[in-house]
């Protein structure tokens, strides 16, 4: 049954998609781990027409590109455009800020600090660090976060970036986490208007709390990461991507949907990336 039915659930919720790590190239037959990151992307995005169609928002948390080239976001944009729903982006440990900004930066796509609607804020928070493949938060985000929470106290937030903001369970992973956390925390802490956070590189399905304000993390459209693992393992889920509806009141509604098959070009015996 598609999720996005009215017969799911209220019609009057805000429907989005999250889709992350999608680790594309310049050449579209390139390979990572044995797996053609563009094809999978691509069959990820067919389930998601499948089953959770068609969303008001789709969002992009990061790794859009591998090798962070014009060729691979340009190729998104052609991807995207028929589809008519406009599309927000930030930027991952994989990507470089400048290119994607710049590319990923006309309609339907856009690359920005805050969205809109009437009854929700979203922020997109930049965490990528360069030359290093773990995240930062900058102190002025947070403060522009702050600030424009309160000019706009009546509406609910949530709050979008690639790294994950507390640990997954996975030692190796969890050395690549987002620093730099407590003014964020602090904010979350004293702000009921905070509805939850959506994060992507750690490849894999994942949820937790802060206080009372719930986490989530999201598959890739690739290749998945072992949950729990010491060192660097991959998974045997399929590729996927989340789903959320978000009620008028601040409530959230969200789960993961993947592919019928996991891949089975995988290189399973791979030690990095």
């Amino acid at each position: 049954m598609n999720i996005f039915s009215e017969q799911a659930g209220s019609a009057s919720a805000l429907k989005i998609l999250q889709i992350t790590d999608m680790h594309l190239f310049e050449d579209p037959n390139s390979t990572l781990l044995g797996v053609n990151t563009e094809q999978s992307f691509l069959a990820t995005l067919e389930k998601a027409k499948s089953e959770s169609w068609p969303p008001d928002l789709i969002f992009f948390t990061g790794d859009i590109s591998q090798d962070s080239t014009e060729a691979a976001y340009t190729r998104l944009i052609e991807h995207i455009s028929p589809l008519n729903i406009p599309c927000y982006t930030l930027p991952g440990n994989h990507d470089i800020p400048q290119i994607l900004s710049a590319t990923l930066n006309k309609p339907p796509l856009f690359s920005q600090a805050f969205l809109h609607t009437e009854n929700w804020l979203f922020a997109f928070l930049d965490s990528a660090t360069p030359n290093e493949e773990g995240g930062t938060l900058k102190d002025h985000e947070v403060v522009a976060l702050e600030k424009e929470i309160q000019q706009h106290p009546d509406k609910n937030v949530l709050i979008c970036l690639h790294h994950q903001v507390i640990e997954v369970g996975s030692e190796w992973l969890d050395t690549m986490l987002t620093v730099n956390t407590s003014s964020l925390f602090d904010l979350m802490k004293n702000t009921p208007a905070i509805k939850g956070i959506i994060h992507g590189h750690a490849h894999q399905e994942f949820e937790s709390i802060i206080g009372s304000i719930p986490i989530w993390g999201c598959p890739s459209t690739c290749f998945q990461f072992a949950p729990h693992s010491k060192e660097f393992a991959l998974g045997n889920e399929a590729p996927g991507y989340r789903w959320l509806k978000l009620t008028d009141t601040g409530k959230i509604e969200t789960a993961v949907v993947r592919l019928d098959e996991a891949l089975t070009s995988l290189e399973k015996t791979a030690t990095g990336y």
